[in-house]
């Protein structure tokens, strides 16, 4: 990935409204990608751009934006870093909070959250504050602690799923099944709790269920990269099922091209489908993005060993 170099201030006022004629002919396209969607092409038009105006708040606001838009975790955590060193507006830090937990930094993410705890924050951005603490928690087994968080707001569908979460993983089925279920009756749209529920069912034995549930959450939100591992894991044997998986998994791809573990299902679907010379060349991309890992290259061997026994 192309470095961009990120010493500069944020002022969160400025942004595209109200820009000198020279800076809205620079990043209105990019505004106009960000509205449709193309964040690819808005992230090429920021890397012409970088050189000169890598200083600059609106730079980086629409590079962050960006960044989330691609799933680029890593990046998005500089870019924040950068304008949280700069600001005191609440709204970054939650941003690098989240962002760090994406990462999988969750000692950072934890952090900046409890630091964020003793400042005054309006209702919403407390709501954000204790959904983020609650996952960070979840990850860290802390289930006590989950339940603390959800004594201290009312509750909604993100602090139920926390709890159903935090149920399952204690081995309680049936409180957790009842957790999942009133998350996505409280909101029907809440993809990763039809996701919760379909493991829910598979810990019950229901496959069936867990698939439609599954089927559920992707038809909300197709690019939920929880569901569509799960169904390239649990989607085996049937050709022309393994075939529909990974065109879900090429279609994420598409868009989210930074996600590593979601390239290695594709590659796993391939070579379930006998594609062999198409997954080689999937990781051979993966490994020219990532030349140090070991498990890259591992699996390389593996599927040139298969490769020479056909």
């Amino acid at each position: 990935m192309i470095a961009l170099h990120l010493n500069a201030t944020y002022d969160e006022s400025l942004f595209l409204e109200g820009m000198m004629p020279q800076l809205t002919s620079v990043f209105g396209p990019v505004q106009e990608d960000l509205k449709n969607g193309f964040y690819k092409s808005a992230f090429k038009k920021l890397i012409s751009a970088s050189n000169e105006y890598s200083h600059n708040e609106t730079f980086l606001s629409l590079l962050a934006e960006t960044q989330r838009g691609l799933h680029d975790a890593a990046g998005l955590v500089k870019t924040l870093q950068v304008l949280a060193r700069t600001t005191k507006n609440h709204e970054t830090q939650l941003e690098l909070m989240r962002a760090l937990y994406v990462e999988g930094r969750l000692n950072e993410a934890l952090d900046v959250g409890l630091a964020l705890q003793d400042e005054f924050l309006p209702p919403v951005q407390h709501r954000q504050l204790l959904h983020i603490l609650s996952k960070i928690y979840l990850e860290f087994n802390d289930y006590e602690g989950v339940r603390e968080l959800a004594q201290l707001c009312e509750p909604d569908e993100v602090m139920i799923w926390a709890l159903g979460c935090a149920q399952l993983a204690e081995g309680q089925l049936d409180e957790a099944l009842l957790s999942f279920r009133g998350a996505v009756q409280m909101n029907p749209d809440y993809d990763q709790a039809w996701v919760s529920l379909a493991l829910v069912h598979e810990h019950m034995g229901d496959r069936h269920l867990a698939l439609a549930n599954i089927e559920k959450a992707l038809d909300i939100n197709a690019h939920n990269s929880t569901g569509l591992k799960l169904l390239a894991k649990w989607q085996t044997g049937d050709l022309n099922k393994i075939k529909v998986v990974r065109s879900r998994i090429e279609f994420y791809l598409s868009r989210y091209d930074f996600d590593e573990e979601m390239s290695l299902c594709l590659v796993n679907m391939l070579r379930e489908s006998g594609e062999l010379d198409r997954a080689r060349f999937e990781m051979e991309r993966l490994i020219l993005s990532n030349p140090q890992s070991p498990q890259l290259h591992e699996i390389k061997k593996d599927l040139e060993n298969q490769l020479n026994l056909c």
